[in-house]
């Protein structure tokens, strides 16, 4: 099979349209709607470095590498119960949600985002993953985060709906509401319990763009900082999956990792997950990866 997959949005788009997907990344079938519209106007104090972008960021987080996360989304896709009913084709689709979720996750240095919310970090998710006995284990390595909970290139934040009290028991936060309880264990993140964060964890918050600033990209160490177009700087961490941050060969400044960039994994025309035989083919931040897969690519 070599068929071409249109990449239309900053999402690969799976083979089939999907309201509801199963739980690749564990427990309950992951569901989606529409992100409620966040206040446009920019949050959070004005930074002018990656330090004051976020002065907790975690500096003990290992890298992961492209093979890895290739590797972690098909132990998940192969732990989907077989009454869930997927098709082959609609797994190879999985696999490539799973493998985007997790590189755009990582480079941002969220929590995994995009179609599905969950409370573990890209490295966390990977790592559990691959070390797993069993798919009971696999399935524990992705646990759902509140949906009013929100995170993407420029923070986490809860919704503008949703404002909660928070207290601590040890690494959990315990966000309430009313009679309505939410707990997030921050370690998943890579994060503490913090009893003033409004998410309850020391995420990497909101922070404003400084007013006159160039809003190019630009490398402040190997963070690329940014600026989006509601004025929240952006955040970009090139180490998480092996890189730096440097001058582009087409200008500018951004990430920049190792191996050669694969003409199928870029653009409009990028190809999806593919089987040869028992391995499996895939796009992991412009890299077409191989990796074995029996479990997803059965011989013959």
């Amino acid at each position: 099979m070599n068929t071409q997959r249109p990449h239309g949005s900053p999402h690969p788009a799976p083979r089939a349209a999907w309201l509801c997907l199963p739980a690749l990344l564990g427990l309950a079938p992951a569901c989606f709607s529409e992100v409620e519209q966040l206040d446009p106007s920019p949050l959070g104090p004005v930074a002018h470095s990656a330090e004051e972008a976020w002065p907790e960021a975690p500096q003990a987080v290992p890298p992961i590498t492209h093979e890895d996360i290739a590797r972690a989304c098909v132990v998940a896709g192969a732990c989907i119960p077989e009454n869930e009913g997927i098709d082959h084709e609609s797994m190879l689709g999985l696999i490539d949600l799973c493998v985007h979720d997790a590189v755009f996750s990582a480079e941002r240095a969220i929590p995994l985002s995009g179609f599905v919310q969950r409370n573990e970090r890209a490295e966390r998710f990977v790592s559990c993953t691959l070390t797993a006995a069993d798919c009971d284990g696999v399935n524990a390595c992705a646990t759902e985060r509140a949906i009013d909970m929100y995170c993407e290139e420029a923070g986490c934040r809860p919704s503008a709906s949703a404002s909660y009290e928070v207290s601590c028991v040890g690494t959990t936060a315990v966000l309430a509401a009313g009679a309505t309880t939410v707990e997030r264990d921050c370690a998943l993140a890579f994060a503490v319990c913090d009893g003033a964060s409004p998410t309850g964890c020391t995420d990497r918050h909101p922070s404003a763009c400084p007013e006159g600033d160039d809003r190019a990209d630009r490398c402040d160490g190997n963070i690329r900082l940014g600026c989006d177009g509601s004025e929240q700087v952006s955040y970009r961490d090139c180490t998480r999956m092996g890189g730096l941050c440097g001058s582009l060969t087409g200008g500018g400044e951004g990430c920049i990792y190792p191996g050669p960039v694969a003409a199928e994994c870029v653009g409009e025309a990028t190809l999806g997950a593919e089987c040869d035989g028992t391995q499996l083919r895939v796009c992991v931040n412009q890299r077409r990866v191989t990796v074995e897969a029996a479990e997803i690519c059965p011989a013959g």
